[in-house]
């Protein structure tokens, strides 16, 4: 008996022993003439039929459940496709400039691919945001406390410690007033390449943001331009398609890629630094209550620049398919090299090949009734072999099959990943661009690749899912304990078995209001909802401002036209401040 049946097994019998029970209870002169539920002393035969009945049971819910996904797996296909997919390796790359930097803006556009060899093999990684290259790097990283022997912001009021970022010019003859600048991105690796604590002070403690030259120049920054990228809109990494939801979309991808919060941004800090004509500036962060043994521990590798996260995922074609009609489905092969570590992510779009040349197939529950029916339409399924191993399957509906039409050969392009293989690689490995630009200098691994997230195909979870999916904001608010069912939706959309962020949350609290509310410079009344969470920091992992960030997009998707969502976070246990975000309106996000 399989591990896998005995679960089965073992639950049908609990069930049946429980029933036999409320039997007795109900019926007990009946039980005791059959012996039930009298240990030592039962029936052998009565357990032997208990017994096989268990197993039965369990062999045909075992058959019934794998059979049940193709038609689970079809509905996710269509109200959203990504939920099963492998989530692949992440890794951020850094291009460590090499004097070669020139004034002129240059980039790396979203979707490039970069190579990495490991053990003779090829991984290939493909950038999920655009590598804009900043002709300059920080040279110099340190932390003081105050008395400061410098200028500083007349915004300080309680900082007791600074964090200052020296900035050079790639090259020493180009100054800051000749780039061309935008947005300053950089990334957090922390101390040990932990940046957890460090993002967080960074996001809630910074008190004022200045830029300084070796004159004594100071020009200060509004601190709230100082943000994470975790919940922009344009900065989601996974796969999305039409049918999404952008909430969902934010949660899953924070979870799977807990190190997008590492990305911060002060936005379009580059007018500031093109005032200056010198190619040396200091960027200070005045910070509060930075703990003291952290002094010692800023160093140039705490923060980078010119840094780009970049997935294990990518297109490529797949084996030729003889498809003969005589299997309910085929096996899909992404490469037929006994080597090959690649793994099937998902079918972007299939072929029939003809001696005329190549015909589009569309998939089963696409296109709609002005469609010609006869065209042949494919299936595509995941299940996990006997190894244990990850196998996509393709199933062909073809009406022509009556008219003697005997197989197929079907020519697929796939989206995949290289599986674990990408954990092999170590920091520091060289990277190549397969871009057409020539960048001025090498793109290296900062830290070794996070290995790959396969979900579960449990139906349950799945049907719990879609219930969320196809509900609306009633289903969050209109319950009899709305603080476990927001855990749940979060704990769906996070791989792990553990969720620590739904653990966090101890309660949550709907207040319907009438608020002024100002869109396009005009203020109106309009009615909305204010969302109070009591979140767990303890349980946050120092993570508090950019969970914070993560459920104000969540529940911005709630937002109907006409009324506004306000997210209020409060901390458990403590005195401390919590974040109050602003108000959003429906109509706001149409502008």
């Amino acid at each position: 008996m399989s591990d896998q049946l005995l679960s089965y097994y073992e639950r049908e019998l609990a069930y049946i022993r429980q029933s036999l029970e409320g039997f007795g209870q109900q019926f007990p002169e009946h039980a005791s003439s059959m012996r039930l539920n009298q240990s030592g002393q039962e029936d052998p035969n009565i357990s032997r039929l208990i017994d096989a009945v268990a197993l039965l049971t369990a062999k045909t819910e075992k058959r019934i459940d794998e059979q049940f996904p193709e038609v689970l797996q079809d509905l996710f296909n269509v109200l959203y496709p990504g939920y099963l997919q492998t989530v692949p390796s992440y890794a951020p790359f850094k291009l460590e400039l090499s004097g070669e930097a020139g004034a002129e803006p240059l980039s790396l556009a979203k979707g490039s691919e970069l190579s990495v060899q490991i053990n003779q093999s090829e991984c290939l990684f493909t950038l999920v945001d655009e590598l804009v290259v900043a002709p300059y790097d920080i040279a110099q990283i340190e932390a003081s406390s105050a008395p400061f022997n410098f200028p500083t912001p007349k915004a300080i009021r309680r900082a007791d410690a600074v964090i200052q970022l020296t900035l050079k010019s790639d090259d020493p003859s180009i100054l800051f007033s000749q780039m061309a600048l935008g947005h300053f991105d950089f990334y957090v690796r922390g101390f040990e390449n932990s940046s957890r604590g460090l993002i967080d002070l960074l996001l809630l403690n910074t008190e004022a943001v200045s830029l300084l030259d070796e004159t004594g120049c100071q020009l200060e920054i509004d601190v709230g331009r100082l943000r994470s990228r975790v919940a922009d809109p344009d900065f989601n990494w996974l796969p999305q398609y039409g049918n999404h939801l952008a909430g969902f979309d934010q949660l899953r991808d924070y979870f799977a890629f807990p190190d997008k919060a590492a990305y911060l941004r002060i936005d379009d800090l580059g007018k500031e630094l093109m005032q200056f004509s010198t190619n040396t500036l200091t960027l200070n962060f005045f910070v509060q209550q930075l703990p003291t043994e952290f002094l010692r521990l800023f160093t140039s590798q705490v923060f980078a620049l010119n840094t780009v996260p970049a997935i294990n995922l990518y297109q490529q074609h797949g084996e030729p398919i003889r498809y003969d009609f005589t299997k309910l489905a085929m096996p899909v092969v992404a490469d037929v090299d006994n080597d090959s570590d690649l793994t099937v992510v998902s079918i972007d779009t299939v072929n029939e090949v003809l001696p005329t040349g190549d015909a589009p197939l569309m998939p089963v529950y696409d296109g709609g009734y002005w469609l010609a029916q006869q065209r042949p339409k494919w299936q595509a399924r995941q299940k996990w072999d006997e190894k244990g191993r990850r196998q996509t399957e393709i199933s062909i509906s073809d009406a022509d099959m009556r008219d003697g039409k005997e197989d197929v050969v079907l020519s697929l392009l796939l989206n995949v990943c290289n599986g674990r293989l990408p954990c092999l690689i170590p920091s520091h490995t060289e990277a190549d661009s397969l871009a057409a630009v020539d960048l001025p200098g090498l793109i290296r691994v900062v830290k070794t690749p996070t290995a790959p997230q396969y979900p579960s195909l449990d139906n349950h979870l799945s049907w719990r899912f879609i219930a969320l999916l196809n509900a609306n904001f009633s289903s969050l608010v209109q319950v009899d304990d709305p603080t476990r069912v927001l855990q749940d939706v979060v704990r769906l959309c996070c791989n792990s078995i553990h969720c620590s962020v739904a653990d966090a949350i101890k309660k949550v609290t709907y207040r319907h209001m009438v608020a002024p509310v100002t869109i396009g410079r005009q203020s109106i009344f309009s009615s909305g909802t204010e969302v109070i969470l009591l979140l767990d920091n303890e349980l946050l992992d120092s993570e508090f401002a950019v969970v914070g960030e993560v459920l104000n997009a969540f529940f911005k998707q709630f937002c109907s036209f006409d009324r506004f969502i306000q997210l209020s976070i409060e901390r458990f246990g403590t005195d401390e401040p919590g974040l109050d975000f602003e108000k959003c309106h429906g109509s706001q996000l149409c502008l």
